[in-house]
């Protein structure tokens, strides 16, 4: 009779510790592995899909579970591992009275140690090292169990939701949690110390977190240091000026000090006759020039340039006048760095 009670006891921990690993699976499990899974159609995959959707259920359902079995474990596991351990105490010189509340200690200390050990922290550590496998093997058969408690489930579900409200909070379903700017940054600062990505790719995703939150003011050109052409310079001049900046775009302007009338791009100039190099360029000539407004983020300003297909764009002030202007490479040097062509002086 011990040993069967012994074998109940054993089951219980086993099984206490796969509910456990299935509440760890389904919380470190990533949604974007297990739609992979599925459609490579591989065992399990569709109900630990379904499981990491229901996220609020199936923890629920693990919680109801760990708690029925720890239960009962509670229960038949002192009785059984103190008569297993009651014959080898009962040898030492010890009054009765004594040797009860050492084997009841014995038995409790024994059942503690193995359901810390294989009902808790092995099956925890698994599924942290292996969530989508693990939530794979295990989903079916918890799906099941959760779907067979699910009045259980629902009523305590209720009782919480009650319990919240009550300390003036409102409840959350865990699958609405959506992790924020500043804990991407923190996430993606403890990967570089790790090692996990270099110092290039934490850079690139940073900036690309930053993209949203700095404005087109922070990367532009001021109107001081802009180069420009004037609309009444020749063909020759313009390319002069090109060779000298080592610029392929230039915005026009009508006169010194003046708005923008447009842009002259490089090759639309080698499209013109020869004939035409001591006169100006023609109005068709000129492109028209995207407007950003100072304020504008570098992502909303990057999206208008690509809309557009321009790599140029003007950048209008508070008070209606231009700036400055800010081009595509600017606002891709924020991901990338420097970015060096032909033109640029090497450093020494």
């Amino acid at each position: 009779m011990t040993l069967i009670a012994i074998g109940v006891v054993a089951v219980l921990v086993i099984v206490n510790g796969l509910f456990v690993a299935t509440e760890f699976a389904v919380v470190a499990s990533r949604p974007a592995v297990l739609e992979e899974a599925v459609e490579k159609n591989l065992r399990g995959a569709a109900a630990a899909y379904r499981a990491r959707r229901d996220l609020r259920h199936q923890l629920s359902g693990a919680q109801v579970l760990i708690t029925l079995s720890s239960v009962l474990l509670g229960i038949l596991a002192e009785p059984a591992i103190g008569d297993l351990v009651r014959p080898a105490l009962v040898g030492l010189v010890l009054p009765s009275g004594v040797i009860d509340t050492a084997v009841w200690i014995t038995a409790i200390g024994i059942a503690a140690v193995l359901q810390m050990l294989v009902g808790e922290l092995v099956p925890k550590n698994i599924a942290i090292a292996e969530p989508e496998k693990t939530l794979r093997r295990l989903a079916p058969m918890h799906g099941i169990l959760v779907r067979l408690i699910a009045p259980v489930i629902w009523l305590l579900d209720g009782l919480t939701a009650f319990a919240v409200r009550a300390f003036g909070q409102e409840p959350v379903d865990e699958l609405d949690e959506a992790i924020g700017k500043p804990e991407l940054a923190a996430i993606l600062e403890a990967s570089r110390r790790e090692g996990l990505i270099e110092g290039f790719e934490h850079n690139l995703l940073t900036g690309a977190l930053d993209l949203g939150s700095r404005s087109v003011v922070s990367v532009m050109i001021p109107r001081s240091r802009v180069v420009s052409v004037d609309r009444k310079m020749t063909i020759s001049e313009i390319e002069g000026v090109i060779l000298e900046s080592g610029h392929s775009r230039l915005p026009v302007i009508a006169a010194a000090g003046d708005s923008f009338l447009g842009m002259i791009h490089v090759k639309d100039l080698f499209r013109l006759p020869e004939a035409a190099m001591h006169e100006t360029v023609p109005l068709e000539g000129i492109r028209r020039m995207l407007v950003v407004e100072e304020e504008q983020t570098l992502e909303a300003a990057l999206m208008a340039m690509r809309a557009s297909r321009n790599h140029l764009a003007a950048v209008r002030g508070a008070e209606g006048k231009t700036v400055g202007i800010v081009t595509m490479e600017d606002v891709i040097e924020e991901l990338v760095g420097d970015i060096h062509d032909e033109s640029d002086t090497p450093c020494s």
